[in-house]
């Protein structure tokens, strides 16, 4: 698979680092397939009368989810599919509780490639993981509740998925579009993008719905989306007139309504957001 290293999703909090959140890189062998492993770098706890407050922004991901209870032993697996809204949660923890958690991050486009399913419904998809990943789940089980710091999950995890990786379902007109795609910042028209790879329009939709469940031209959307909130993090030269020249947006109103619509607040609130994220 191409190794797409000018296009890096971020999420609504790119900065947080905490006992409770760090990222891990994949080795080289994965790092076209995963944008990192996540999770907790221990067993935590999470007090009575904390606060949680978590946004998540299509990041143009896919994410696998285990969450070990010590205090009610439980474990549980949760499968989050390409999004293309925004989803805010949090609240206060009622009971004091032991927890850990280890997650992988897939592309959107490289998903499919490690799941016993087709991709076609995951859009929005969020539920039991076993739907797409039991292998997964088997796999991990009980080392999940042996092995607690996050570096040597990510060891048990990676060797899990070198095993289970096929290539052989490896598309090539939908990694010949997706490398369009992010290569020209989401910003082009399908027709053309249908010409460029010499497939039909309706051929095109048919590979992405069911190799990443949304339409090519909602991806594209989603990869414009992440373009300008990277550049707005890292490009505080740029005024967002540059933005709207940059990205083809119509106008400036346009890309202030497609901002909010992915991201759930305006630019301003967005980047305090990510600010405050450090602390979390």
């Amino acid at each position: 698979m191409k190794c797409f290293k000018n296009y890096t999703p971020i999420t609504a909090m790119p900065y947080r680092h905490s006992d409770s959140y760090v990222e891990i890189e994949p080795c080289a062998v994965l790092k076209p397939y995963i944008r990192c492993f996540w999770g907790s770098r221990d067993i935590y706890t999470l007090e009575a009368g904390g606060s949680t407050e978590n946004v998540v922004v299509p990041d143009t991901c896919m994410d696998v989810i285990f969450t070990v209870n010590y205090t009610d032993n439980s474990l549980s697996g949760i499968f989050c599919g390409i999004d293309d809204r925004v989803l805010s949660g949090g609240g206060i923890n009622r009971t004091k509780q032991r927890l850990s958690v280890f997650a992988v991050r897939f592309y959107a486009w490289s998903a499919v490639l490690f799941a016993e399913e087709s991709m076609r419904t995951c859009r929005n998809f969020y539920g039991v993981a076993d739907e797409y990943f039991s292998w997964f789940g088997r796999a991990l089980g009980q080392s999940l509740w042996e092995i607690t710091k996050i570096e040597e999950r990510v060891r048990l995890a990676e060797e899990a998925l070198l095993r289970r990786m096929d290539l052989r379902r490896e598309n090539s007109v939908f990694m010949d579009a997706v490398a369009e795609i992010l290569s020209q910042r989401g910003v082009l028209r399908m027709d053309e993008l249908a010409r460029d790879i010499h497939v039909s329009g309706r051929h095109l939709q048919r590979v992405f719905q069911e190799n990443m469940g949304v339409s090519p031209k909602t991806f594209a959307s989603l990869v414009r989306y992440q373009n300008l909130w990277r550049d707005i993090l890292t490009r505080p030269d740029r005024q967002i007139m540059d933005e709207v020249c940059l990205l083809q947006y119509t106008d400036q109103a346009h890309l202030m309504r497609e901002f909010k619509r992915y991201h759930g607040m305006t630019i301003p609130q967005a980047r305090a957001f990510a600010g405050k994220s450090v602390a979390f």
